[in-house]
This record gives C-alpha cells, sequence and structure tokens, in this order.
C-alpha cells in the first residue's frame, strides 16, 4: 500500500457502493479497477480477484491508506462500505469483519448479494457533467436482500443485463469477488460486466468477451416492463423498509429485519402451506411458487436459504412475511398464523427448526415458531436444544416460580378444573399443581417441561409421570383453558413486588437439618402425646416440613428423603409422620399446635433467608 494521492479522484455519491466507487474511479483515471484498487492502497490484488471484504468496509489501516490516496475523509470511506446499515440490518453484523467469506454464507443469512440489482434511471445520474460522464451511483443498498424497488422512479429494481440476460457481477463457481474481471480495461461504469457468448460456444466463460452493454440504456425498441397491478404495494412496503433501513439514532426494532428474513426462508421452506393465508395477488403468488419449484429443482442446498434475486418475486415474498407477522408490538395471532408454516417445514426437513431458530430473531417470532404438543413446548431431537425460548414476557425468573403450586393458588384459579378432566383420580390436583409449575417456568425461561423440571427441582421422571397422567384427560379444549389460567398467575407474579426467590431458599437448604436445641424448644412439652416423634426421627419430619413450608416444593422431593433413599435406608415410617401432619382430619388438638409452631418457625427462617442470612447448622 503506497498512501501516495492519486492525480486525479472523484467525490463520492450519495449512497454509493465501494464497487461502484471503484468503477467510476477507474474508469477516470483511465486504469483498470484492479490496478486502480493497488493505487488507492487496497493491496496487491491475488488470483485477479478483488476482496470482497471491500464491499462490507475498510480495515482501519486500508481505509487511511484509501483516504490519503483518494483524498477523501474517513467518513467518506466509510459511508462507501455496507457496515454503515449494521446498526439497522443486523445481518451485516454476524460477517465476520475482513476475513475470507464463503459466498453461501451470506447469500442463506441475506446479509448482502455480490450482484447489486440497480434501477436504470437512478445509474442515468442527475444530468450533471460528472454523472452524464461516469454514471451515478451504484447504490450500496442493492446490495441488500431486502431493497428491491427504487421509491423515486416508482419501479423495481432490474437483477439482470437486458441485452446478454446475465448478471451485471456474474459469480463462478459460488468464489465471492467485489467485481467481475476487474483487470479487463475500458469497461464504462454502468456497463454489464457479464461475459458475452463465445462465437460457437453455447458456454459463457470468462475466456469469451465482456457484455458491455449500458445498463441504463434499454436495448432499441424495448419497452419499460407494464406496470402490473399489485407493484403499487411493493414500492409501499419498500418505502416502510427504508424508513428503517436509513433511521438514524437506535434501531427500532433491532430483530425486525432478522424476523422478516426468517420469515420469508419459512414461507419458501413450507410452501404452499400459507397460500390461503396470504392477502398476495395471483402473480405474486405464481412468483413464489415458481422460485420455490426452481430452488426444490437444484441441486445446492443452501439456495432454498438464499433470497430470490428477481425484484418481484424477493418483494412478493417480504411482503407476505410482513403480512404473516403483523404489527410487532401485538403479539396477537402471529403463532396461530406462523405454527401452520412451521409444521409444514419441519415435516419436509426436521433441521429447518434448528436453522431459524440460530437466527438472531426476536423472542416473539421464536416463541411462534416453537412447537407445542399438549400444552408445552416440544423438545424432540432435533429441537431439545433449542427450545430456550420463553413462551412468554414475564417480568418474573423461573427462580421466583414454587415448584409445588400452593395451595391457595390452586383453589382460586383451578379448584374447578380437575372435574373437568377425563376419568379424573384422586392423584389429579397434585399433577396439576405440579403441571402449573412447569408451565410457569416455560413462561420465564423457556426449554421443554423436563429442563423446566430441572430448574424447579422437580425430578424429571417425576415431570415425565405428570404429563403422562395429564395428556390423555385433557384434549386441545382443556390445554387451551390451562395455559389461560396459568396465565393469570402470570399476571399476578408479574404485579408482585415482593416475589420470592425459591431457587435461593432450595440452595440455602440443602444441607440444613432442624438443629436439635430448636425441636426441644418446638417439641418438649408435647413428647408425651407423641412419642414416635420424640428423638431424631421427630426431628427429620419437621426438617422435612419446614423444607417443604419454605421452599413451597413437595416434601417427598426434599434432600433428607432424597438421601435416605440414596442411602437405601426405610423411609415409611418417615413418610407416614409426614402425610399424617397433612391429613385433614389429624388437624386438631396437639397435633394442630405442632404443625402451627412448625409454620410458625418456617415463617421466621424464611425470612432470614431472605434477607441473604446463611440458616443455623445443628451442632455436632
Amino acid at each position: 500500500m503506497t498512501g501516495r494521492p492519486l492525480a486525479r479522484s472523484l467525490a463520492p455519491l450519495p449512497e454509493e457502493s465501494m464497487a461502484g466507487f471503484l468503477l467510476r474511479l477507474s474508469f477516470r483515471i483511465r486504469r483498470t479497477p484492479a490496478r486502480t484498487a493497488e493505487l488507492a492502497g487496497l493491496g496487491p490484488i491475488r488470483n485477479g480477484r478483488l476482496s470482497t471484504d471491500h464491499l462490507l468496509g475498510l480495515a482501519p489501516v486500508t481505509a487511511t491508506a484509501f483516504a490519503a490516496a483518494t483524498r477523501l475523509t474517513p467518513r467518506e470511506v466509510a459511508d462507501l462500505g455496507l457496515r454503515r446499515f449494521e446498526d439497522t440490518y443486523p445481518a451485516l453484523k454476524a460477517v465476520p469483519a475482513h476475513s475470507r467469506l464463503a459466498t453461501a454464507f451470506f447469500a442463506r443469512t441475506w446479509a448482502f448479494t455480490l450482484a447489486p440489482r440497480y434501477c436504470p434511471a437512478c445509474l442515468a445520474g442527475d444530468g450533471s457533467p460528472i454523472q452524464d460522464l461516469l454514471g451515478g451511483a451504484w447504490k450500496a443498498s442493492w446490495h441488500l436482500p431486502v431493497v428491491f424497488a427504487c421509491p423515486a422512479h416508482q419501479r423495481l429494481l432490474a437483477h439482470e443485463c437486458p441485452h446478454c440476460g446475465g448478471s451485471s457481477n456474474p459469480i463462478h463457481h459460488r468464489r465471492a469477488a467485489l467485481l467481475h474481471r476487474p483487470g479487463t480495461p475500458g469497461i464504462h461504469p454502468l456497463a454489464c460486466r457479464g461475459d458475452a457468448a463465445v462465437p460457437g460456444s453455447s458456454r459463457l466463460g470468462a475466456c469469451g468477451p465482456v457484455c458491455g452493454a449500458r445498463l441504463d440504456q434499454p436495448p432499441s425498441g424495448a419497452h419499460p416492463p407494464p406496470a402490473t397491478g399489485g407493484v403499487g404495494r411493493l414500492i409501499g412496503l419498500q418505502q416502510r423498509l427504508q424508513a428503517r433501513l436509513h433511521h438514524a439514532g437506535p434501531a427500532p426494532g433491532g430483530a425486525y429485519f432478522p424476523d422478516l428474513a426468517a420469515t420469508s426462508q419459512l414461507i419458501a421452506l413450507s410452501w404452499p402451506a400459507p397460500a390461503d393465508g396470504l392477502t398476495l395477488e395471483p402473480w405474486m403468488l405464481d412468483l413464489i411458487d415458481d422460485h420455490v419449484q426452481t430452488i426444490r429443482a437444484g441441486a445446492q442446498a443452501p439456495d432454498r436459504w438464499t433470497a430470490p434475486q428477481d425484484s418481484a418475486t424477493c418483494g412478493a415474498l417480504l411482503l407476505a412475511a410482513e403480512h404473516l407477522l403483523g404489527d410487532e408490538h401485538d403479539p396477537g395471532d402471529v403463532r396461530e398464523r406462523l405454527q401452520p408454516l412451521a409444521q409444514a417445514a419441519f415435516r419436509r426437513d426436521a433441521s429447518a427448526y434448528t436453522a431459524l431458530r440460530r437466527k438472531t430473531i426476536s423472542p416473539r417470532l421464536a416463541r411462534a415458531l416453537v412447537r407445542h404438543r399438549h400444552g408445552f413446548h416440544a423438545a424432540g431431537r432435533t429441537e431439545n436444544g433449542s427450545v430456550r425460548v420463553a413462551s412468554r414476557d414475564c417480568r418474573f425468573g423461573p427462580q421466583h416460580v414454587p415448584p409445588y403450586l400452593p395451595q391457595p393458588w390452586y383453589d382460586q384459579h383451578f379448584a374447578d378444573f380437575a372435574d373437568r378432566l377425563n376419568n379424573p383420580t384422586s392423584y389429579t390436583p397434585r399433577h396439576l399443581r405440579r403441571a402449573v409449575s412447569l408451565k410457569l417456568a416455560e413462561m420465564a425461561a423457556g426449554g421443554s417441561y423436563s429442563q423446566c423440571a430441572r430448574l424447579l427441582g422437580i425430578p424429571v421422571a417425576k415431570a415425565a409421570s405428570t404429563m403422562n397422567k395429564l395428556r390423555p384427560q385433557m384434549g386441545p379444549t382443556l390445554w387451551r383453558d390451562f395455559e389461560h389460567r396459568v396465565d393469570q398467575i402470570a399476571c399476578r407474579l408479574d404485579d408482585d413486588q415482593a416475589r420470592v426467590d425459591y431457587a435461593r431458599r432450595r440452595t440455602a437448604l440443602t444441607h440444613w437439618r432442624l438443629p436439635a436445641e430448636h425441636w426441644a424448644a418446638l417439641f418438649g412439652d408435647l413428647g408425651p402425646r407423641f412419642p414416635r416423634m420424640a428423638g431424631e426421627e421427630g426431628r427429620l419430619t419437621a426438617t422435612v416440613l419446614v423444607w417443604t413450608d419454605i421452599t413451597q416444593a413437595e416434601y417427598t422431593h426434599s434432600p433428607v428423603l432424597a438421601g435416605l433413599r440414596e442411602a437405601g435406608a426405610d423411609t415409611g415410617r418417615l413418610v407416614d409422620n409426614i402425610a399424617q401432619t397433612y391429613t385433614p382430619v389429624n388437624q386438631k388438638a396437639g397435633r394442630l399446635l405442632l404443625r402451627r409452631r412448625i409454620t410458625a418457625y418456617a415463617d421466621r427462617l424464611a425470612q432470614l433467608l431472605d434477607h441473604g442470612h446463611r440458616p443455623e447448622q445443628p451442632t455436632q
């Protein structure tokens, strides 16, 4: 890199790309684009190719040399790169800066396309002497898949040369390059750089001449494309997209464009599943259908993820995606609109789910794409690691969810629910209380019911048992009612300003046992009435009861009982003692007094734990 100023330079045009600037500059100084790039400090050209990185932006050292050689300011140099849009178009952030890029990567992520679309009227220039000589700007935004129309000239962008029918910047063998054939001299900035057919051969190749036809001038006898009905809708969509793309300041809805691209891909993957729900003109549906049939017939798998190069097809696909996404501030029916597409796409290709979820899409769209099965996120073999999206916007976290729905909450929201199930049993309320807690955890943190069970300290086998019992008892209507009732409890947790951190309580009490002196104070005067509660057995019973009250979990999941089971000890008498304490018929006289003392003790200990105190451990 020399950094020496060129004898002549140019002022960049508004929105001009690096490729367009090099074409105009090289034509003005009568050098090839490759030689101009070397003189301007972009380094030696290897294998006759200019790096695609230059389209995104220049590395700091290179940008300094380029600015000095071309007499541009650092801001002007930066504005020649696509990274000027990365705050509003996040797909560009996923492209590694200044590295060798794979064409398939930025095509399937909708980051940008090497062969830009173009507006002939914009290329014709504004009538000034310099633009009459060198043409108007090749706009950087024309490389973005979401730019398919020119609102200023009320037309869709072209993507093929009207003379040779090829791309203005063709890609050979999927090898990325900033410009096609940069070493060919004398090509006007507005001329097609595609390969003309070699006489006597049906193959297009670099060995033949460059097409060279002016893209700002239609062929003799050609007419502008007819104003097909519905094009106005595409122009309107383009105006809305450009308002977001050129938004100054913090980007409104940072996941808007990733959501739009992912939904467009979902439409193509599931086609024709969404056709009935789209308000598109028939010719738009035909374009999408042709595009889908083409990519399904192609041999290259990545093609199914790429944006259509044809502007009308791409615009129709984006218009359909916008319709399906609806108002981003009103999640409403987005799940109902997208789930049929998701199901159809995943039936065709199970890996589609993981691929779509890996994108930087919004939680709103991620929730809409997650498959549900019996009221919960489905976690099949291809989905298990990808359902970590909260099924609701919550102000509470999974740590605030009691592992076993408290009885007052159950009585308020589910008292009449169990009787509506098919063949309910005496255990049905227990399974419902457990399932509600699992669903609350899913709402706050996402994941399958087994993942939520781990968050709540519920044995996965117990969670599976609950789901196996409830599935045959609840049809689709009851599952919807179940979710509605759980959502009411979630609203209650959202509004609670003094939420309890049950996870912290469980952690604090993992190895805790009721100190013997505390048990003596609680039980001492009641000993003659309950001889089997005296001694160690009674202290362990009280330990489990205190743990259960504080953690709002099931006593069978307490560390004391879990430890005894792991050690192979008999837990029968201990479980019987605890069960009698919870039996209503036993809630009287001395047993009732003991239960009240234990509850008061648990309340005091819970307050200490919530204020960061460690529980007192028994003396050895």
